[in-house]
């Protein structure tokens, strides 16, 4: 089966599954692409190309809930936006491809911090997103300095972390 035409037909259906479950359109579209992935790699064993939307609807259910199922465990609270600057290209052909690139990296970060318990999240936006001293970041919490100069660490410590593991993976991909 062309996997083309296969996305071109399935696309809307595998999308719309994914939305029903997480209600969510950019989790869908995270789940829609997943799916894909997932096909393109089990492209050759596909036998019964009639039974083809229902399996990949299948496989988009699947990694809904597993998603939910992953965004319950982590504490999710709602985090600000995290400001990422627009970049200025010479090259106008290539400004599409880096945009896109810079939306990835946006979403990518947003869901790393996501990812850090309340405490950690919290003194990590201060600094990062307000630019406030560790000073302020007491003040506005009711902690020591000391305790915001250990969590913003340990924050910092996590996110590297997580990059870390993500390159890793990728790498071993």
């Amino acid at each position: 089966m062309d996997f083309c035409k296969m996305y071109e037909q399935y696309y809307h259906r595998v999308y719309y599954t994914a939305l029903k479950v997480t209600k969510n359109p950019s989790s869908a579209e995270d789940i829609l692409q997943e799916t894909f992935l997932k096909a393109y790699d089990k492209l050759d064993e596909i036998r019964e190309e009639g039974k083809v939307g229902a399996w990949l609807s299948t496989i988009a259910h699947r990694k809904a809930i597993d998603l939910l199922r992953k965004e319950k465990k982590a504490v999710l609270l709602p985090i600000e936006e995290v400001p990422v600057p627009q970049p200025v290209y010479e090259n106008a052909d290539s400004d599409v491809e880096h945009i896109c690139e810079c939306r990835h990296l946006e979403e990518d970060i947003k869901k790393r911090i996501s990812t850090l318990s309340p405490k950690l999240r919290a003194v990590f936006q201060l600094s990062y997103d307000k630019q406030l001293q560790e000073k302020e970041i007491a003040q506005t919490l009711q902690i020591t300095q000391a305790a915001v100069k250990s969590r913003l660490h340990r924050a910092r410590q996590a996110m590297k972390g997580k990059l870390g593991e993500e390159r890793h993976h990728y790498s071993t991909a």
